[in-house]
């Protein structure tokens, strides 16, 4: 009778730990071990090109939600493709393609209104790749253009954010920006830390929800290769 509790224990801690060795996220969280010097807060992310890419977390209490990967694939004319990749708590992919046009004039002009999404491609769980475009797409547009046009940073009067650590390494020094954004009618109020040896728009992390919710800089490089062809 007295040794009943003790062995529910043992195996309820045994359980736990085989749940949390199991989640498909924790392995992206793991320490890069790398370490970057201090922006010099301009705000200005580093020119586009073809493979670079950025892999971001998002925990929501302390616990991995999503991983997901932005790269840069290359230019067709003028306009950008950008492939989204993401993995979820429960292990299921996504991988899709955005032809976007207008950064480069955006960038220069800082402003985004003018971004334009050409078309949009997804791949299914049997690598089958369908692509939206013309009327198709303009169901798609208001949806998904207000997260290309944040690609756009106007990050000027950023403040020093001082020294941020982060899965994908340790800066020195960081930008840090305040940021209010209304979504659905309700507004959301974020914290973002920046650094320009980030690729796309240099951000190292961001915090809302008064910390409840933090995306975060996992890794990041310049040779990154598409999983759609």
């Amino acid at each position: 009778m007295i040794k009943k509790p003790a062995i529910v224990v043992t195996l309820a801690l045994f359980a736990a730990a085989l749940s949390f060795a199991a989640s498909p996220l924790e392995k992206y969280w793991a320490s890069k071990g790398k370490s970057y010097p201090a922006s010099n807060l301009t705000g200005k992310p580093k020119a586009w090109a073809p493979g670079q890419y950025v892999l971001l977390g998002v925990s929501s209490n302390g616990k991995p939600q999503s991983v997901s990967r932005s790269l840069l694939v290359g230019k067709e004319g003028s306009a950008w493709i950008i492939e989204n990749w993401s993995i979820d708590k429960d292990g299921k992919e996504t991988v899709g393609q955005t032809c976007i046009d207008g950064y480069d004039k955006a960038m220069s002009a800082g402003d985004a209104s003018g971004i334009e999404i050409v078309w949009m491609k997804t791949m299914d769980k049997d690598g089958k790749v369908t692509k939206i475009e013309g009327q198709q797409l303009s169901m798609f547009k208001s949806i998904s253009k207000s997260s290309y046009e944040s690609l756009v940073t106007t990050t000027t009067g950023l403040i020093a954010g001082g020294a941020v650590a982060v899965p994908a390494g340790s800066f020195a020094g960081t930008g840090y920006a305040k940021s209010t954004v209304k979504t659905m009618g309700f507004s959301v109020e974020s914290e973002v830390w920046f650094n320009e040896a980030v690729p796309i728009n240099g951000m190292v992390k961001s915090s809302s929800n008064k910390g409840k919710s933090v995306s975060e800089l996992l890794d990041f490089g310049f040779d990154g290769k598409p999983k759609m062809q």
